[in-house]
C-alpha cells in the first residue's frame, strides 16, 4: 500500500520497503516522481518475490540433503522400482531384483545405506554363503548375482566408490570334453528296420530316416504335395521345403527300399500331429526298440550319413561328397556351392538316385 501525504508543495511516500520524500514546482515533475516511484515500488515487490524463492529453494535443497543423508534398503527398494517404472520397465521386468532386495533388508534392516563401508558389505558377502536353497548352500554364480544387483543400487544412489569395492567370485573355468556321438550298431539298426511297431506309418517313419536322411521335423510335415515324380527321369523323391537354411531346401529321391511303402502311405504321417505330441510318439516308440544313452531318433540320420558315406566312397564322381551333402541338406563349401548351384543348378536326380540307392543295412 502506498500512503501519499501532501504537505504544500511537498509529496511523502511512505512503503514497507522504502520512504521517499520529494517536492515539485510543477504538474509534470509531479507525475514524473509518482511514476518513478512506482517503479522502484514493483522492483521492490519482484525482488521481495526473487528472496522468497531463492529461500524456499534452499530450504526444498537443504531437505533433500537430509533426507538422502538416510535412506534404509527398504526405501531404496521403492525409490529404485519407481524410477524404473518411469522409464517404461514393467513389472515383470524389475521382478528379478527383488530377491536381492529382500535378502539385503533383512540383514541391514534399518540401517542407513549412506553410512556402509566395505566391511558391511564384506559381512553381507559371507551371510549369502550362508544361505541354503533347495537343501544346498548358494551356488557362486546366483551370490555373483546378487552381488552385481548391489552395485547397482548403490551406484543409482551415487554410491560409486562404494559399489567398486565390491568383489565378485572367480568362475572356475572347466573344460567340458563333448561326447562322442555313437551311432547305432547293425543289431540296432536290423531290431530297428524289423521292429514290432503299432502302426506303418511309425515303421515307415523310421526307414524314411534311415534309407532318406530326412530330419524328424521334415517327415512330420511331409504332405501328399511333397510326394513327386519326376517327369523326365520318372524318378520319385521327396520335395523337402520351408526349411531354415537354402541348403536345407531339396530333392531326395526316394530309396528302392522303401517306394511301394511311400507311394502307398497316406500324409501327413500319424495323422498331421502337432511338433509336441509327434516327437513324443516316435520316442516311445524308437526306445520301446532300441534304447541306449546318447542315441536317439536323430542318430537314425547320422546313420544314414555315415552309411552313404562309405557305400559312396569308391564313386567316380570327384564331387561325391558335395551330392552326399546336398541329398542330406548340408551347406557346401563356398566356391562349390557357387560352381554347383549357380551354374549347374544343383545335381539330378538320377545321380543322387545312384548314391541314394548304394545306402545298405
Amino acid at each position: 500500500m502506498l500512503d501519499l501525504l501532501k504537505e504544500e508543495d511537498m509529496f511523502k511516500l511512505e512503503t514497507k520497503d522504502f520512504k521517499l520524500f520529494f517536492e515539485y514546482d510543477t504538474e509534470e515533475e509531479l507525475k514524473t516522481a509518482l511514476e518513478n516511484a512506482m517503479q522502484m515500488q514493483v522492483q521492490a515487490q519482484v525482488q521481495r518475490f526473487k528472496e522468497a524463492k531463492q529461500h524456499l529453494e534452499y530450504e526444498a535443497q537443504e531437505k533433500l540433503k537430509e533426507e538422502q543423508k538416510h535412506i534404509t534398503f527398504m526405501q531404496l527398494k521403492d525409490k529404485y522400482f519407481a524410477k524404473k517404472r518411469a522409464n517404461g520397465e514393467t513389472t515383470g521386468s524389475i521382478s528379478e531384483y527383488v530377491a536381492t532386495f529382500n535378502k539385503l533388508v533383512k540383514f541391514f534392516k534399518d540401517k542407513n545405506v549412506y553410512e556402509l563401508k566395505e566391511e558391511d558389505l564384506d559381512q553381507f558377502k559371507e551371510y549369502l554363503n550362508t544361505l541354503i536353497f533347495r537343501g544346498d548352500n548358494l551356488s557362486k554364480n546366483t551370490i555373483n548375482k546378487h552381488l552385481i544387483y548391489l552395485k547397482m543400487f548403490l551406484k543409482f544412489i551415487h554410491l560409486n566408490n562404494l559399489a567398486d569395492t565390491i568383489l565378485l567370485y572367480k568362475k572356475k573355468t572347466v573344460k567340458k570334453e563333448t561326447p562322442k556321438k555313437i551311432n547305432y550298431t547293425k543289431s540296432e539298426i536290423k531290431n530297428i528296420l524289423k521292429g514290432d511297431y503299432a502302426n506303418k506309418d511309425m515303421e515307415l517313419i523310421m526307414k524314411i530316416a534311415l534309407y532318406g536322411g530326412l530330419r524328424q521335423g521334415e517327415i512330420r510335415e511331409l504332405t501328399q504335395n511333397n510326394i513327386k515324380q519326376d517327369k523326365e527321369s520318372n524318378i520319385y523323391y521327396f520335395d523337402i521345403g520351408d526349411t531354415k537354411s537354402e541348403a536345407g531346401n531339396r530333392k531326395v529321391p526316394i530309396h528302392k527300399n522303401i517306394l511301394n511303402e511311400v507311394l502307398e502311405a497316406t500324409f501327413p504321417l500319424l495323422g498331421g500331429l502337432n511338433k509336441n505330441t509327434f516327437g513324443k510318439k516316435v520316442r516311445y516308440a524308437l526306445y520301446k526298440i532300441v534304447k541306449v544313452e546318447g542315441k536317439n531318433f536323430h542318430t537314425l540320420r547320422a546313420n544314414m550319413i555315415d552309411n552313404i558315406i562309405k557305400n559312396n566312397e569308391q564313386s567316380n564322381n570327384q564331387f561325391a561328397l558335395y551330392i552326399i551333402q546336398e541329398i542330406v541338406g548340408h551347406s557346401a563349401e563356398d566356391k562349390v556351392a557357387l560352381t554347383t548351384q549357380t551354374y549347374k543348378k544343383g545335381w539330378d536326380l538320377a545321380t543322387k538316385q545312384e548314391f541314394v540307392n548304394n545306402i545298405s543295412y
